[in-house]
């Protein structure tokens, strides 16, 4: 029986096998199958020179980490008299829908979701009848909107006591974002003008 060449090659061993498919960088520049080259040694310096220096530093931040360089010292202290909290109270839901009339839609539909084309079920579905002769206010009044539309706080407070003490909405100080809302409304004021 006459052999091949490709019969008398030996197979490759299996740590040659795995390196070839490892993804590790620089394993399979190592072992690769024959003899000991110049390139393999420089390659097998080369990474266990940083997997040595990688062991290294993690070893190191294990160290650290254990040694617990830092305290947390806390000090607390009773005021005899406080000031009345600064406390935020924020609605995600900017407008009242039930305050939104087809004046209102028509000018600030677009910043609130509604598209011009939904205008009739969105009244239908606050409530409101929308009426085919309808015909819009030539100018519109982004602040006198917000203060007739926005959340106020006598129907978002509903119970307020503070040392044991009730309080209510006097109590506190309304503040609203308009500069941010009036530079949209213009923005789409402009919009609507240029569309009709």
């Amino acid at each position: 029986m006459v052999s091949t060449p490709e019969e008398e090659q030996p197979s490759p061993s299996d740590i040659t096998v795995f390196a070839g498919g490892c993804t590790l960088h620089g394993v399979n520049h190592i072992f690769l199958p024959g003899g000991i080259t110049i390139r393999r040694l420089l390659w097998a310096c080369a990474f266990l020179s940083s997997l040595s220096i990688f062991l290294y530093q993690v070893a190191d931040r294990i160290i650290f980490y254990l040694e617990f360089h830092h305290v947390t010292t806390l000090d607390e202290m009773d005021s005899p008299s406080m000031y009345f909290p600064a406390i935020t109270l924020c609605n995600f839901n900017s407008y009242r829908k039930s305050q939104i009339n087809r004046n209102d839609l028509f000018w600030m539909g677009a910043l609130l979701g509604v598209a011009q084309a939904d205008f009739p079920d969105f009244l239908q579905a606050i409530g409101q009848s929308d009426s085919d002769n309808f015909f819009p206010s030539k100018s519109f009044n982004m602040l006198e909107f917000v203060q007739k539309a926005s959340h106020n706080i006598e129907e978002m407070l509903l119970d307020c006591k503070y040392r044991g003490k009730d309080c209510g909405a006097e109590n506190f100080t309304t503040e609203t974002c308009l500069d941010t809302v009036l530079f949209l409304a213009l923005s789409q004021t402009n919009q609507i003008k240029e569309d009709l």
